[in-house]
């Protein structure tokens, strides 16, 4: 049997057929967020030449960076086909604690910043523990704590801001060359998830289980274990966007992350990341953080009511995971 054979009954297309590279792209799970990229771009280009400026590109890049935190806590949970509807109140619980350390305790920058995280990670381990005892649906546990986080949030803060450490916001305004110290982080954030979920054996159990969680079990994979990390990675992600929200802001308040768990679903189903589990695309997700922020800027600029932001938001997200789904049938044609 000839080579050409064998690799065709591999991709499951008659011998001889080979895709063209426009439908090879097509196929890709990132394809319909890099087209949107370019349209946007050309669409708010046009609209207003403010747009394409150094200064809008900085403070884009600084936006779109945290927002890809924010959205790599759900993504940690969407791959196994979960959710966490507490991100945002963990991003608040982790902000309020931050400005106790730093304003009424008078801790350091450095061990202020270890323990949030580490905060956000117990806050995870009870998300995972909690799913796996109880075997309630994540939505229904996540949906509970997180008004136990933001009660406990808004108990001890009473609703007022804190002050930060002198410098603490040096790191959300730094700018490294055109771009922003936040997207080197954001790049670096991106690259180290793809190691994870394409070259690490943990990375690829996680999304064993987001694909058959019955299959991975028989294969010897220990769910419960994962979920359980899945969940810890997920707040320390909300923790960490917490802590670049306040150093962009210069403030520390309980109302953050009051939207965020909309931003976090929104980045994940525009990248291309099946909310039912089992796959991660890095491009996809890089470029859905900038698609929503280059949206968000783009609106402003046009003097679009932002009253209406949440409704665009809403539209595009269902426009988002129409055109994932029409792409995946379209997709499956091909083969």
């Amino acid at each position: 049997m000839s080579k050409v054979t064998n690799e065709a009954r591999q991709t499951n297309r008659p011998a001889g057929k080979q895709l063209s590279p426009l439908k090879r792209f097509f196929m890709e799970p990132y394809s319909s967020a890099v087209v949107a990229i370019v349209l946007l771009l050309a669409v708010f280009s046009i609209s207003t030449d403010s747009f394409l400026s150094q200064y809008n590109l900085f403070n884009l890049s600084r936006t779109a960076s945290i927002y890809a935190f924010i959205a790599a806590a759900q993504l940690m949970v969407a791959v196994i086909g979960g959710m966490n509807l507490a991100v945002g109140a963990v991003g608040s619980l982790s902000t309020v604690l931050m400005g106790e350390m730093m304003q009424n305790y008078g801790w350091g920058t450095v061990p202020t910043v270890i323990v949030t995280i580490l905060v956000g990670g117990i806050c995870g381990v009870i998300n995972g523990f909690l799913i796996n005892k109880l075997k309630l649906q994540p939505f229904v546990i996540t949906l509970a704590m997180s008004f136990v986080y933001n009660g406990i949030s808004v108990g001890i803060s009473h609703g007022m801001p804190y002050e930060l450490n002198e410098g603490f916001d040096a790191l959300g305004r730094q700018q490294v060359g055109p771009t922003s110290m936040l997207f080197i982080l954001m790049v670096i954030m991106v690259v180290v998830l793809l190691i994870f979920f394409r070259y690490l054996r943990v990375g690829r159990d996680v999304l064993a289980v987001g694909g058959n969680a019955t299959a991975a079990a028989l294969s010897g994979i220990k769910v419960d274990r994962v979920n359980i990390l899945c969940n810890t990675a997920s707040c320390m992600f909300a923790a960490i966007a917490a802590l670049l929200w306040a150093s962009r802001s210069g403030s520390a308040t309980s109302t953050t992350g009051s939207d965020w768990m909309l931003y976090s679903f929104a980045i994940c189903a525009i990248g291309g990341i099946r909310l039912n589990g089992g796959n991660f695309t890095a491009i996809g997700f890089f470029c859905g953080a900038w698609i929503l922020t280059m949206i968000r800027n783009g609106l402003t600029m046009m003097n679009v009511d932002i009253y209406y932001e949440q409704a665009f938001l809403g539209v595009i997200i269902l426009l988002a995971v129409s055109l994932e789904s029409l792409r995946l049938k379209m997709a499956e044609q091909m083969k």
